[in-house]
């Protein structure tokens, strides 16, 4: 036991962190098992119970940490999957393959480990959810909703929402999400969230996952946004000073986007967090500030992003 634990100390940090964390994709291959039993279902109530019992009831511990946060249920499952049968037959494949992803993902962590002072490794659960939710956290623990998640050009969307097929396709990939939920589990001194500290809690984990990993979540945002940056902040700045406790214009709109890309907020937030950080001499001490969000007016005061040039558009 002694020689054990002496060994244990001899090995290089990085190689005890690699072990010490989990990446959990069990609750996929349960959802797409309990899928295939659905055919021999003879009503509704059999094809509920076939989910309740197959899926949700062989929950590994982390999906039932997601399951508690989103409410996820069987009756919820089964009137999806009979509502849009061409688009789960379309998202499985890339689902079943982020088991097979998994070193791309360990390489994000590891940049994380390198680059970020401090770094706590959180674990992973991959799980199907009711298109809902593309990721969260809960503490150290990355929640990814695989069905929105893994979704690329090839997904089948014609039967979705005019939301859902807005954001099939476009959230960077299940490793950029990844990245920036990872920002999310490093975050502390958390707040009640008003419009402005809500944005920059986003923007600041789309600009550290870019900064140290290169990836980000919200290409089609900035897209956006880059072309109409000035009405944006115009915008933005009237709503937060009219009515700064509501976030409904910027984010977790769903189908409330109004003709415009939904959760602009992100890109506001991003612009924020990089005018702050060009202007900081220690560009390590810039990244751990942006994860108190305590410190989230006085990076938004220090940004002065407000002074800076935003293109020619009104």
């Amino acid at each position: 036991m002694r020689l054990f634990q002496l060994l244990l100390l001899l090995l290089p940090a990085g190689l005890c962190a690699q072990h010490s964390y989990r990446i959990e994709t069990a609750d996929i291959d349960n959802f797409w098992r309990a899928y295939d039993q659905l055919p021999s279902a003879a009503t509704e109530a059999d094809s509920i119970r076939i989910i309740q019992t197959e899926y949700i009831d062989k929950a590994t511990p982390y999906f039932k940490e997601f399951i508690r946060i989103r409410k996820f249920t069987a009756p919820e499952y089964v009137k999806l999957l009979k509502r849009y049968p061409k688009y789960w037959q379309s998202i499985r494949p890339l689902t079943e393959n982020i088991a097979n992803r998994k070193p791309e993902i360990e390489q994000v962590f590891k940049k994380y480990r390198e680059g970020l002072p401090g770094f706590k490794q959180p674990n992973v659960c991959f799980a199907i959810g009711c298109l809902r939710t593309g990721g969260t956290v809960a503490k150290n623990l990355i929640l990814i909703g695989s069905e929105i998640a893994a979704a690329d050009a090839t997904v089948e969307t014609a039967e979705l929402s005019p939301w859902l097929q807005s954001i099939m396709g476009n959230t960077g990939d299940i490793v950029a999400m990844i990245a920036h939920e990872t920002v999310h589990t490093q975050q502390f001194n958390r707040r009640k969230y008003s419009l402005l500290i809500g944005c920059i809690s986003e923007g600041s984990a789309d600009f550290i996952a870019e900064k140290l990993t290169g990836l980000n979540i919200n290409p089609v945002i900035h897209n956006y946004g880059n072309k109409h940056e000035c009405a944006l902040w115009k915008s933005f700045e009237k709503d937060m000073a009219d009515t700064p406790r509501d976030r409904s214009n910027w984010l977790y709109q769903g189908q409330g986007s109004d003709g415009r890309p939904a959760d602009l907020g992100y890109y506001i937030g991003y612009k924020i967090a990089e005018a702050f950080y060009v202007k900081q001499p220690d560009k390590t001490k810039a990244l751990q500030t942006m994860l108190n969000q305590k410190k989230y007016l006085k990076i938004y005061k220090k940004s002065r992003y407000w002074l800076e040039p935003c293109g020619s558009e009104p």
